[in-house]
């Protein structure tokens, strides 16, 4: 492992900076390119600045490493910059790696193609350095295209995003929309449930934060969007590892938490299939009028009847698994939601 670090003791002359926040920022990075420097360039011009920066090279092929360290050696300011070098071995073992060198106590992730809004520290610190019982804060977070031109402003808030009650099952019924770097944790909770689960290639976000708060911590939204998120072609969500680890989260939550046959198993099961469901039913949506490899279509369908199947055959979901296995009836089904659910509102609430 190669360590290389630097710190100034300097700050911008003539201008007064509020205190330096005990806060240690992480970034996993794993052939970033450019887009590098600009998540760097967005920590160190916070109006809160972090004490720290551990940049983990998680083994990138390309020239990300000499990026970050000659962003290391050129940078002048009062936040000490860590770069370290390890075997590549994911983005959660990254995280892990980095995490695991912090002394402050707060942590904080950024990934290497989003930026943050220069009072993002500042926003997200004023719950967490009040409230002892808070594991974690998060925001609302800006989409951001491949350029870094704005799309949309305050996202959560503009799709109706419901904040997750205090239970549970409310957490595992949906999808949290807690981004890594939309959040600020305190660093004894991210250490208290062992971090990322580097068996995750998606879902290691919903994973963490369920566990943290099985370990009681609670949690707090922050309606401010101070958060930059990138949207792009190298997304994970269209991976086929993004479909094994929804798989491997599913079976996670249902052997390890709520076995056959303890006493909130039908809770779980009403909880964790309307979610799976929904999900299916988003994948569907979301991959109208685009490319998708062969190898996904084939690695969806195995991975929905798995699930599917394993939750209980109902006419919806039979319905979804159907038009999985051809996905041309798309528009059909999304007519047939709109009619049911208009005529089914008053009484029973949403069929899909």
């Amino acid at each position: 492992m190669v360590v290389a670090s630097r710190a100034s003791s300097s700050s911008r002359a003539g201008k007064a900076r509020p205190p330096v926040a005990d806060v240690t920022v992480v970034l996993a990075l794993f052939n970033g390119g450019d887009l590098t420097r600009l998540a760097l360039d967005s920590v160190v011009a916070q109006s809160r600045a972090p004490r720290e920066v551990i940049i983990v090279n998680d083994g990138s092929s390309d020239d990300s490493k000499e990026l970050a360290g000659r962003f290391a050696k050129e940078y002048r300011g009062p936040i000490k910059i860590t770069l370290v070098d390890k075997e590549n071995g994911g983005q959660g073992s990254a995280r892990n790696f980095g995490a695991s060198l912090a002394k402050t106590e707060f942590l904080a992730f950024i990934d290497q193609d989003d930026t943050w809004p220069v009072n993002h520290i500042e926003v997200l610190l004023e719950s967490l350095d009040k409230q002892s019982d808070l594991g974690w804060v998060y925001s609302d977070f800006c989409q951001i295209d491949i350029d870094g031109k704005m799309v949309r402003r305050g996202y959560l808030d503009g799709t109706g995003y419901v904040v997750p009650e205090s239970s549970i099952f409310s957490m595992l019924s949906q999808d949290l929309m807690m981004l890594p770097s939309a959040t600020l944790m305190r660093t004894r909770a991210f250490r208290d449930t062992g971090g990322f689960d580097t068996g995750f290639r998606g879902y290691e976000d919903d994973d963490l934060f369920l566990r943290m708060f099985s370990a009681g911590w609670a949690f707090r939204f922050e309606p401010r969007p101070v958060t930059n998120y990138r949207v792009h072609a190298d997304n994970s969500s269209r991976q086929t590892t993004f479909l094994h680890s929804r798989l491997r989260f599913y079976r996670k939550y249902r052997d390890e938490f709520f076995p056959p046959g303890t006493e909130y198993h039908d809770e779980f099961r009403g909880a964790i299939g309307g979610r799976m469901t929904k999900s299916f039913l988003l994948d569907l949506v979301s991959l109208r009028g685009v490319h998708v490899p062969q190898d996904y279509k084939i690695e969806l369908r195995k991975v929905a009847k798995q699930i599917l199947a394993d939750l209980g055959w109902t006419l919806r979901r039979r319905v979804i698994m159907f038009v999985v296995r051809c996905p041309s009836l798309m528009p059909a089904l999304l007519n047939l939601r709109g009619l049911l659910n208009k005529t089914s509102r008053a009484n029973r609430g949403h069929v899909f």
